[in-house]
């Protein structure tokens, strides 16, 4: 079964505890971290990298100091020597989450923006170009989002990146269920999606249906003091 987590960034961000693990990560993260020119934009990826690591600790029960993460050919991390869990982050405005699965899975969030629609042609399928542009107004850039975090969700789980085309699969968004036309070997899947927050979206993929009904939330100081039982 697939384990969804949810942290939402507080306002003081200069104050939090959190800034302490930065030293716990390898050298590399550590580097990418310190050269964000916005510290909004660095706290959201140390928040995603400490949450994805106690999720694999708690799960594997095991010490954050004997993770070894490296990446396949397209750049996502996996855990070395271990290709029975899988994980994925991702994070958009207030919002960092994490899936951990004992099979490829895939999770995207994003926080509405306003935005050309054209952008569709670019990325999207006939299909769900047509899908888009039946919709008017609010329910149009709400549509776009859905497609966005679905298809991201998708690429995410199959682990190929950008060498996956975005049009070269189609998504649907009915009221019963979310159907996947596709020609790539990433198949059979599902896909849940789950109301974070009225400003964001956020969709999830993975190769079974054992979602749970709710996501995992946790404030920034229970990350914190949890990951202090593994370093």
């Amino acid at each position: 079964m697939t384990e969804i987590y949810g942290v939402r960034l507080e306002p003081n961000i200069t104050s939090l505890p959190i800034w302490g693990l930065i030293d716990v990560l390898p050298i590399d993260r550590q580097e990418r971290i310190h050269r964000f020119m916005h510290k909004e934009d660095a706290l959201r990826t140390l928040t995603a990298d400490i949450l994805s690591r106690l999720l694999i600790c708690s799960r594997l029960n095991m010490k954050n100091r004997d993770i070894r993460l490296i990446q396949n050919a397209y750049g996502k991390p996996l855990l070395e020597g271990d290709s029975s869990l899988h994980f994925n982050n991702s994070h958009s405005g207030k919002w960092v989450v994490c899936a951990i699965d004992d099979s490829p899975v895939g999770i995207d969030v994003e926080k509405f923006a306003d935005i050309d629609f054209s952008i569709a042609n670019r990325f999207f399928s006939k299909q769900e170009c047509f899908d888009l542009y039946m919709r008017q107004g609010g329910a149009r850039l709400s549509y776009f989002f859905d497609l966005w975090t679905l298809k991201e969700s998708y690429i995410k789980a199959a682990g190929m990146g950008l060498s996956l085309p975005l049009d070269s699969f189609s998504i649907r968004v009915g009221q019963e269920r979310i159907e996947l036309d596709t020609q790539n070997d990433f198949k059979p899947c599902s896909f849940k999606q789950y109301d974070i927050d009225p400003a964001y979206k956020l969709s999830v993929c993975a190769l079974h249906d054992r979602f749970p009904d709710h996501i995992r939330m946790l404030s920034m100081d229970e990350l914190h003091e949890r990951f202090l039982v593994y370093i």
